[in-house]
């Protein structure tokens, strides 16, 4: 199988363009073709002697995903189902976010995947129970982005690592996709408009703080004690809270970026007074603030004993336990899950294929 030209890194495609006896300018000129116009073919890229073009033809590969199926919600997101070329699915999801009038989108969001499937398996995940698959290349979460705003006709406002797999288990192929996304050169995002969310992988969380363009930081917290999380989330025996925690505030102090804390509310489980007392407490280690988030339903995948014992929070519950945490300074902010009916919400990505499909348009 051919390597994907997007993987590439910017030194080795300099080197190959030296051994090709071209001039230095023509590795951006290529670059700029594939990242900032996003050509999807060689032939496309006309400044290009056609010797240089029949090169890369013969030797790379320019595009490493299609969108297999496209599924709308009530709301407006909508989830795409791609296919890698070794046969492997991924899922992403768009949402729209509405001004005040609900006529009006004022940001376009995409929730992009880092694995097929995911090694870390939390409880409370259905993407955790189908297994894990294997780590994306960076040309397959560019492409995500890509594939998307080709589809829907959109420039999208803002990324968020937050579909399937952990970003920081597949630390290397992540940092190159942001490093692209980030590149001035390329006009794609500031770094302030993407985010990473993590469960939690304490050493990575510093090196990531290390890199030239650092992007805004999600900890999936949800618990606030060794032992519950360990129960719920195994990537806590690796990274307690503590360590977590230490690399968390050595996140905030070298890159100056607020964090987000994510907190799934269940019933009877992480929603006591110790708990509100506790996430204060990690909250005010540095400038962040708490995202609630309602447990979405998984029934719709094999589960265990432990992830059937979890129970939805009432809306009821949810306002008390932010109102608690706003009562003590903290910034908390309910947040809406995008595309339940379509198993496109928070935990859902399971490669599911239970609702009914709804074609946009078809794509060209």
């Amino acid at each position: 199988m051919k390597k994907n030209i997007k993987d590439v890194e910017l030194e080795d495609l300099q080197n190959i363009m030296a051994s090709l006896n071209q001039p230095a300018y023509r590795t951006e000129q290529i670059r700029q073709a594939i990242f900032k116009f996003k050509h999807t073919s060689f032939a496309q890229i006309s400044n290009l002697p056609k010797k240089i073009k029949d090169y890369l033809e013969e030797q790379f590969e320019i595009t490493s995903l299609e969108i297999k199926t496209v599924r709308k919600s009530f709301d407006g997101s909508i989830k795409f189902l791609f296919s890698l070329k070794d046969g492997n699915l991924i899922e992403s999801v768009y949402m729209p976010w509405y001004d005040d009038t609900s006529e009006v989108i004022e940001r376009e969001t995409l929730c992009i995947s880092s694995m097929s499937g995911c090694s870390v398996g939390c409880e409370f995940c259905a993407t955790g129970k189908i297994g894990f698959k294997r780590n994306l290349q960076a040309s397959e979460i560019l492409e995500q982005i890509f594939l998307v705003e080709q589809y829907l006709n959109t420039k999208l406002t803002n990324i968020v690592f937050m579909g399937m797999g952990e970003p920081l288990l597949n630390y290397n192929n992540v940092v190159q996709a942001i490093e692209i996304l980030t590149d001035p050169n390329y006009e794609l995002f500031s770094r302030k408009k993407i985010t990473l969310s993590t469960a939690g992988v304490a050493n990575k969380i510093k090196q990531l703080a290390t890199t030239n363009r650092p992007v805004k930081l999600a900890i999936s917290l949800h618990f606030t004690t060794n032992i519950l999380r360990s129960k719920i989330m195994p990537i806590n025996l690796s990274s307690p809270l503590e360590d977590l925690m230490d690399a968390v505030e050595l996140y905030y102090k070298s890159t100056k970026m607020p964090i987000t804390y994510e907190y799934i509310l269940f019933a009877g489980l992480n929603d006591t007074d110790g708990d509100v007392k506790r996430l204060v407490k990690i909250a005010r280690r540095v400038p962040s603030k708490v995202n609630i988030i309602p447990f979405n339903d998984i029934s719709f995948i094999q589960q265990t004993n432990l992830s059937k014992d979890l129970k939805i929070a009432t809306k009821e519950q949810i306002k008390n336990f932010s109102d608690k945490l706003k009562e003590n300074g903290i910034v908390s902010i309910t947040r809406d899950s995008f595309g339940g009916d379509i198993e496109a919400a928070c935990g859902q990505l399971a490669l599911s294929e239970t609702n009914i499909s709804v074609k946009i348009k078809p794509i060209n």
